[in-house]
């Protein structure tokens, strides 16, 4: 949706995001819309995702400037 809740969700029980998607949508009308208070509940509770990939590319990068070698 807006913040990646479901798909933190999905990728945290190994489910596709999309099934939680459609159980939020289905869900919205017949439970008085309390998914979209715990939804927004979510948004402020659970932790960002961090980029492996960049994370580790600033690590070689600190690492290679002690290591330059002149000849």
């Amino acid at each position: 949706m807006l913040a990646g809740v479901c798909g933190g969700l999905g990728a945290y029980f190994s489910v596709d995001s999309t099934w939680i998607r459609l159980a939020f949508i289905f869900l919205l009308p017949f439970t008085y819309f309390l998914p979209a208070l715990v939804y927004i509940i979510l948004v402020f509770s659970l932790p960002e995702k961090r980029n492996i990939q960049e994370t580790d590319f600033n690590k070689r990068k600190r690492g290679t400037k002690a290591a330059k070698k002149y000849y």
